[in-house]
């Protein structure tokens, strides 16, 4: 190819303008490439999120559209098949890792998730874990003197204090009302590495909840609003509402204004409201 290579930026920007169903239907799995657990995802979950009945349908279409951007960007993949260049290698890596089924699955490149998240595209999605979130507090955790650090860090994993004071103002989930404490998740309504330590303990800022219910919620595929009826995520689909046993009539079991405090966060920086 003989243009000056553009970034990925611009190749997507360009691209996005674009109105056609097969482009849109890239970006929708573009979208659920970035979206996915580490980014890797198999043809089944690229077709699926394109609404093609087929994982061979959804690897070709991926390709094509990788094709289109190739073009933009000036470039060509090394890696070929039957001496056809694969495209898909434009803009994802393939993973060592197979899925739990044994598929085979792409990595997104760092370069395309950055340029998706800078055209909000995507909204940005901080993988974090326990370790990396004590290891960015520890100076803040430091200066605390120690019986208090001990129960802040016990608060991040949902044990402690915080656990207790969550047992005893909702003595059972949050949502369901189901009693068996010993199977529910102490839940942080405010994400634990952006509260101070007198939020992280607050018994307002915690849910107790079924752990279906929980990882969608800790993931912002749900949230709940003011008068605390729960709210879903364009990001998930009715098939998999129904799948996790959520209702779309369910809410919690009382909400008071100090739980909108933390619920309006919630909504704010972790429920995924785009589509």
């Amino acid at each position: 190819m003989d243009r000056e290579p553009i970034s990925y930026l611009a190749a997507l920007e360009t691209l996005f303008k674009k109105k056609s169903k097969k482009i849109q239907n890239g970006f929708e799995m573009l979208k659920a490439n970035y979206r996915s657990e580490g980014r890797r995802i198999t043809a089944s979950s690229l077709a699926n999120a394109a609404g093609y009945d087929n994982y061979s349908t959804g690897n070709e279409q991926y390709g094509s559209f990788a094709h289109e951007l190739s073009n933009l960007l000036g470039l060509e993949p090394e890696q070929s098949r039957d001496g056809k260049p694969v495209w898909t290698f434009a803009i994802c890596d393939a993973s060592e890792e197979k899925d739990k089924h044994g598929h085979f699955q792409w990595i997104l490149k760092q370069d395309v998730a950055t340029a998706l998240e800078q055209l909000g595209i995507v909204t940005p999605i901080v993988v974090r874990n326990v370790f990396s979130e004590l290891e960015e507090k520890r100076n803040e955790l430091e200066a605390l003197p120690q019986k208090t650090r001990e129960i802040v860090i016990q608060a991040r994993i949902g044990q402690g204090l915080f656990r207790e004071r969550l047992i005893s103002h909702w003595e059972g989930c949050s949502v369901t009302g189901f009693a068996n404490t010993n199977l529910l998740v102490a839940s942080h309504i405010k994400p634990w590495c952006d509260c101070t330590p007198s939020e992280a303990l607050s018994m307002t800022n915690g849910l107790l909840l079924l752990p279906n219910i929980d990882l969608a919620f800790d993931r912002g595929f749900i949230s709940f609003n003011a008068d605390g009826e729960i709210i879903f995520s364009p990001q998930i689909s009715e098939t998999d509402v129904i799948s996790l046993g959520i209702s779309r009539s369910m809410k919690l079991r009382w909400c008071y204004p100090q739980h909108e405090e933390f619920l309006s966060y919630h909504r704010k920086h972790v429920f995924r409201a785009d589509g």
